[in-house]
Order: structure tokens, then C-alpha cells, then sequence
């Protein structure tokens, strides 16, 4: 099953925001935000809030998979209306957010979406302007996120789409939350749009940490949830969809001989499949010319993933 649409997956899951741009509501004794978002989700998670009567005093974390703007815009804001809540991500995304040039490029490039989608810079008199992000605690391949009652977090250093990615997975409900560390589900569920954007051998080599965990439930933080027989597989699937994006791209750039072109065309392909308006053209396009230089350049031993990327038919 594909769930896209905002409410309770189950007692203790709860997706939110939109079908493109969702955090998730995990409750323990102690209850977790999942995914940090943009700052135009605001205003919709606010209502929503209310509609569930979600009771924010209860959620004490507020977890970033990665720091891309897209993921994290939520974040000063919550912290300004909801100042307990204790924000965790890798320990390279909290070096990341303090850096004042990252800080920078964010401001700019969220600010530039909310301009663009025609949205006030501000929510019930609180800025919606990115702002410094504090990470109360970093984490590390190997920690662990306890909620109480059950519900643990194993946290797995992801690499790949972003060098501070990381992804959770609870064991025992078998539940994995891979933020954008594997591509996501398009069309009807059947097709990705491919997020191996910083490298395609180190972004494989983190889907093979990832292929031997049970799966039950995939939470992507754009385009929803799979569920049983859907997600059993799905970190297969994701690997050999990458390993023929590469090849794809490759033969591109072999037919045109023009790599940016293929850049062009990939960047196009993407938003078109996607529907993504909070990534500009431009911010595509310079994504795609370093995914078709690693598909130029990185020499995938196609051997070293094909075994385990064959699913379950």
C-alpha cells in the first residue's frame, strides 16, 4: 500500500504536511517530530495541528535527516512557537548549520520559494525567515533514539544525496525513515525520482547498509509511505533503479555529447516527474551537472550491487 494523504498510518505513526513535502508524528512516551520541511508547510501543519489535536507539549525531538533546505525550513520557526523541543541530526549537519555561508545559501533559496509561491514571510506573528539551527543532539552511525514504549531508533549514517544524511529504522516495528537517502516514489509508485545527487558509489554503498533490514514501512519525507508487501523490497528496487538511472544518464551524454545538456535534460525530467515548485530550475540544473559528472566519472562495479539488488518477484 502507498500513503500519501495526511492522518494516522496507524496508533502510533501519523503522516503530515503534504503528499510533497511531509513530517511525520511518532509517538512514544515521548512523541518525535520526523523530517524538518520548508517553511511553506507552515501554515498547513498549523491546522493540523489543531485538526488532530496533536498536543506539541508531548513531542520533546524534532529529528533533520539532512540539512537541505527543504528539510529543515520548519525548524527556527517551531523552535521560536515551541521551545522545548530538543532538534537531533547527524553530527555533520549540526557542522553544516554552522556554517554561516550554508546559513546564507538557505535563507536565500527558501526565501526565493516563498517569494516565488507568493507566501508572507511570516505566520500568526512569528517569522518564517530561516534562522540559526541548534542541534541539542548530534548523531552518530550506530546511536540509538529511544521514545519509550517500545519504540527504539537504530540511527544509520546515509550518504550519498547529502554527506550529513542519516536514516532511522525501529527494529521492531521495522519501520525505515530514509528522508531523501533513498529516491523517491513517483508516478504510481511503480517509478522514482533518483536523489543520488552528491555520488552514486557512496549513495549505493548506504542502500546496501540499509538492504538487509527487515522493512515493513518506508516513510519518505516526499510522496508518502509503503506499507507490507510494498516495502519488504523496496531498498532492492531502489538500488537497481539507481544502478540504470547511472546507465541512463551515461548514454545520454554518449548520444548528445553535450554533458550539459544532458544536465538540462535531466534537471527537466526530474522537476516534470516530481512536480517540485520549491526547487528552482536553476538549483536543479546545478544538482544534475554534479550527478552526470559522477555518472561520467565513478566506476560502479555494477557486480558489487546486482546480487543484492535482485528482488523478490
Amino acid at each position: 500500500m502507498w500513503i500519501q494523504r495526511p492522518g494516522a498510518i496507524d496508533d502510533r505513526l501519523m503522516l503530515l504536511g503534504t503528499p510533497k513535502n511531509i513530517v511525520y508524528l511518532v509517538k512514544g512516551d515521548r512523541h518525535m517530530l520526523i523530517g524538518g520541511g520548508g517553511q511553506w508547510m507552515v501554515p498547513e501543519l498549523d491546522r493540523q495541528f489543531r485538526e488532530y489535536r496533536i498536543d506539541l507539549e508531548r513531542v520533546q525531538y524534532l529529528l533533520i535527516g539532512h540539512s537541505h533546505y527543504d528539510h529543515c525550513g520548519i525548524v527556527p520557526y517551531m523552535l521560536k512557537r515551541y521551545p522545548h523541543l530538543q532538534v537531533l541530526a547527524s553530527t555533520e549537519a549540526k557542522r553544516i548549520f554552522e556554517m554561516e555561508k550554508a546559513q546564507s545559501n538557505m535563507r536565500k533559496f527558501s526565501g526565493q520559494v516563498m517569494q516565488d509561491l507568493g507566501l508572507l514571510m511570516e505566520f500568526e506573528g512569528i517569522s518564517l525567515e530561516f534562522g540559526k539551527i541548534n542541534i541539542s543532539r548530534p548523531l552518530s552511525d550506530g546511536d540509538r533514539v529511544d521514545l519509550g514504549s517500545g519504540l527504539c531508533f537504530d540511527v544509520i549514517e546515509t550518504p550519498g544525496h547529502s554527506r550529513c544524511s542519516i536514516t532511522l529504522h525501529e527494529p521492531r516495528e521495522k519501520w525505515l525513515f530514509p528522508s531523501d537517502a533513498m529516491s523517491v516514489p513517483i508516478g504510481d509508485g511503480d517509478r522514482f525520482a533518483s536523489t543520488a545527487s552528491e555520488s552514486f558509489m557512496v549513495y549505493l554503498d548506504s542502500l546496501k547498509k540499509l538492504a538487509g533490514l527487515e522493512t515493513r514501512l518506508c516513510a519518505w519525507e516526499h510522496y508518502g509511505v509503503m506499507t507490507n508487501n510494498d516495502a519488504g523490497d523496496i531498498v532492492k528496487r531502489v538500488m537497481r533503479f539507481t544502478l540504470d538511472y547511472k546507465r541512463r544518464v551515461e548514454e545520454h551524454v554518449a548520444r548528445t555529447g553535450d554533458a550539459e545538456e544532458t544536465a538540462n535534460w535531466a534537471a527537466r525530467d526530474w522537476l516534470d516527474s516530481t512536480g517540485f515548485e520549491f526547487l528552482p530550475f536553476h538549483v536543479m540544473v546545478h544538482i544534475m551537472r554534479t550527478v552526470v559528472k559522477n555518472a561520467m566519472e565513478e566506476q560502479v562495479s555494477q557486480s558489487d550491487y546486482i546480487e543484492i539488488s535482485k528482488a523478490r518477484r
